[in-house]
């Protein structure tokens, strides 16, 4: 199996297609108010595919943060955009299936408001299946964390009962919702959301250092895209997807961090050169600290650099 789903498949554009289907989860009743606007959200939004040598990179520099200084970086992060479309490869949790994961975030004035959903390749049909999320989740500047159910937020419980064997027939759906299959859907969107924040933290901290971060710049989407849109009597985004790649620095520092792990304790109490990291400078939000020695003594050898 392929390592990635193929950077030809591209997961907004599946996204944006599907909203438009009558049948769509977010549409609830013939009401497509929630639909139409993650629409107009995704289609607002910059949008970026971050390459796969990327993801664990800038995760890995967040996930280090504690929860308090995680959500206090948050409050004070300022995306480099208006909203963002992020999209990056990801597998199912059983690591069996390919799959994109793609979030929607933009700060409202009550905070981050994350808007995150799947897509899955499997390999028996070869087909695409889009999984949204059933709640939304807003960082509030506070510092607190609210999570808001949308019209999908029914349809993922009541297939969590349904699975648990759980549903008994002449019983209304609704008053089968268990409140623990709740509180898993909510806790597997703040997990999902979360993950995808670290990115747009590590991504906020960067994107202006492009020895570290490589971030192509927006442009205007593409002809075949403005016609793909224009045959379904709809306008298209508003910007093309661009690609957020390592830089030399971030793919030196990338290189070396299972070097960095398999380091005993000896050698982390002696000087040694430490790869350039994210940090949490005094401000409250994320900075690029630079290669340096730790540790007693004078280091010998310099950094190493790889190439890829």
């Amino acid at each position: 199996m392929k390592k990635t789903m193929g950077r030809a498949i591209k997961f907004r554009e599946q996204v944006l297609k599907d909203l438009r289907n009558p049948l769509n989860l977010l549409i609830w009743n013939r009401d497509d108010t929630y639909a139409r606007d993650v629409e107009k959200r995704i289609k607002d939004a910059f949008a970026f595919y971050v390459d796969p040598d990327g993801v664990d990179f800038l995760q890995e520099g967040v996930q280090k943060l504690g929860e308090e200084d995680f959500f206090q970086a948050i409050s004070n992060m300022e995306l480099p955009f208006g909203s963002i479309w992020l999209e990056f490869d990801a597998k199912t949790e059983d690591g069996m299936n390919e799959g994109r994961i793609g979030v929607v975030a933009d700060f409202i004035p009550d905070g981050l408001r994350v808007f995150s959903a799947q897509l899955f390749k499997l390999p028996e049909d070869k087909g695409l299946v889009i999984l949204y999320s059933g709640s939304e989740v807003l960082f509030k500047r506070d510092g607190q964390v609210e999570i808001l159910d949308n019209p999908a937020a029914f349809q993922q419980d009541l297939l969590s009962e349904r699975e648990k064997g759980r549903l008994q027939r002449g019983v209304p759906p609704r008053d089968q919702i268990g409140e623990d299959t709740i509180r898993q859907r909510e806790s597997d969107a703040l997990r999902y959301a979360v993950r995808c924040v670290a990115l747009l933290l590590a991504i906020s901290g960067l994107h202006r250092r492009p020895e570290i971060l490589d971030v192509e710049k927006s442009q205007e989407p593409s002809k075949r895209i403005v016609k793909q849109f224009e045959r379904r009597g709809e306008a298209a985004p508003a910007y093309g997807l661009s690609v957020i790649r390592l830089g030399k620095e971030g793919r030196s520092a990338a290189s070396i961090q299972h070097e960095e792990a398999k380091a005993d304790g000896r050698l982390k109490r002696s000087a040694h050169w430490v790869r350039g990291h994210l940090f949490l400078a005094r401000n409250g939000k994320l900075t690029w600290r630079k290669p340096h020695v730790r540790g007693e003594g004078v280091a010998i050898a310099k950094p190493r650099h790889f190439t890829s």
